[in-house]
């Protein structure tokens, strides 16, 4: 038996009402609110609701009710082993048929007229090439893609490296995942990189500057002057860069011989670094040691003589005790300084989300900026390519310079025109920029020369008298 519960003393009567055991009431004004909650109190609602009167029945034993035999049909039922003999053997109305479900097989039994039905409709589909599903279907597109691959291959139209997706599909899915050996699967043949000496799609014949008609106006024969003009300076610019480069430079004539040869002057200028870099050094370790002496010197106590009688006087520490008046302003400063510290960060945060709009449209801006410069950009490394002739060998494509004439060189009538340029040059630098043929220099006489030339006297010219 549970000790019972010590009682509290009850001497007034707000000790009564303050130690009362109230655990009872409690417990009974849970429940009511758990009754409420789940649709009323028990003991107001009527017994319709309460109950219900089961007219179903179990379901369990309907079930046995319904399979199970009765006692007059197990004693009539023939307890012989052997069947009764027949007039005539029973047609077999029924097939079995093996159905394909996933990767296992199930063996199913239809009628005869069902699979004849079946099997009519799927010849009749096969010889009208039409509705193929399954793997029926893959081997006739199999099939059909072999037949138009001899076909191309007959016609000239093959191409060596196209990939025959469909043979080798067909191929991996017949393969036999438990086979012994490595099903071989057609593999496609990859293409080799080359470079790409597809020719370039410009005319083989260009249209000339409007500056260079026998004719031209005025605007366009000044703007042919203008480009031509430009390619010179370009021409001059990269010989005089080449003569610069290759060129005796001038400085070396105004140096004399000592300043050329003598070579001390230079170790006297390193040395002279390396003494002000060592003095540099040990002024300001020496600095150091000065502080350091000084600072133990303020630190440690003087060291007591033996021959002196005078006490020793110690140095007064400056940090006396702190009385609770200055603690509390020392506390009541750095609470001040922490409470404008976060008056800044919440005024420098409130300032930026103002600036929230105004920062997303800069953003914004420097995107589409990037984005046109990129596409800029693209345009320009288009252009340059389209501009620009793909080298096939190792010399690369050079323009022929352009033909305009002078102001006073223009002709007034037809019969005064001269010829200019060469049809022959023409052509040939069309082929060059077309890239059907690589460009080429012309080989000179001495570079055909591989060997120094040797010169031999005779012996006839020895034999001289």
């Amino acid at each position: 038996m549970p000790p019972k519960k010590a009682q509290p003393g009850r001497k007034g009567k707000k000790a009564w009402r303050k130690n009362v055991d109230t655990t009872a009431v409690e417990d009974t004004m849970h429940d009511l609110r758990t009754e409420e909650r789940l649709g009323g109190k028990l003991h107001d609602k009527h017994n319709d609701d309460l109950f219900s009167i089961d007219k179903g029945g179990d379901v369990e034993v309907k079930r046995k009710l319904k399979y199970g035999k009765l006692r007059i049909d197990e004693i009539l039922t023939p307890q012989s082993a052997f069947t009764g003999i027949t007039s005539r053997k029973a047609p077999k109305t029924t097939v079995e048929v093996t159905a394909k479900i996933g990767n296992a097989e199930k063996v199913r039994k239809v009628s005869k007229q069902h699979a004849e039905r079946v099997g009519a409709l799927v010849k009749r589909k096969l010889e009208l090439r039409v509705g193929r599903v399954g793997a029926q279907a893959d081997l006739v597109a199999a099939e059909r893609a072999i037949k138009k691959r001899k076909l191309e291959i007959k016609k000239g139209g093959f191409d060596l490296w196209a990939v025959d997706t469909s043979v080798a599909k067909i191929a991996a899915d017949d393969a036999d995942v438990e086979a012994y050996l490595e099903p071989v699967i057609v593999k496609p043949v990859k293409k080799p990189v080359f470079a790409d000496t597809r020719p370039v799609a410009i005319p083989a014949v260009e249209i000339s500057h409007a500056g260079a008609s026998y004719n031209p106006s005025f605007e366009a024969h000044q703007s042919a002057l203008q480009k031509a003009v430009d390619e010179e300076e370009v021409t001059i610019g990269k010989r005089a860069s080449a003569a610069k480069q290759l060129a005796y430079p001038a400085e070396l004539d105004e140096l004399d011989d000592e300043t050329f040869f003598n070579d001390d002057s230079d170790d006297e200028e390193d040395e002279e670094e390396v003494n002000d870099a060592d003095a540099a050094a040990a002024a300001a370790a020496a600095t150091e040691d000065d502080g350091a002496d000084a600072l133990d010197a303020a630190t440690k106590p003087p060291p007591a003589s033996s021959t002196s009688d005078a006490p020793v006087v110690l140095p007064v520490n400056g940090d006396a005790r702190k009385t609770r008046v200055q603690r509390n302003k020392e506390l009541k400063r750095a609470e001040l300084a922490r409470q404008e510290l976060a008056a800044k960060q919440a005024k420098k945060l409130d300032k930026q989300l103002n600036r929230l709009g105004e920062l997303a449209k800069l953003v914004g801006k420097e995107e589409r900026e990037h984005i046109r410069r990129l596409q800029e950009r693209a345009e320009l490394q288009k252009k340059l390519a389209e501009e620009e002739t793909r080298r096939l060998g190792p010399h690369a494509f050079k323009p022929l310079p352009m033909d305009v004439q002078l102001t006073e060189d223009l002709a007034d009538t037809l019969r005064e025109l001269k010829p200019e340029g060469n049809l022959f040059k023409d052509r040939f630098a069309s082929l060059q920029k077309r890239t059907l043929i690589e460009a080429r220099v012309p080989i000179s006489k001495a570079s055909k020369i591989r060997y120094r030339r040797k010169e031999k006297e005779t012996h006839d010219y020895k034999r001289f008298k």
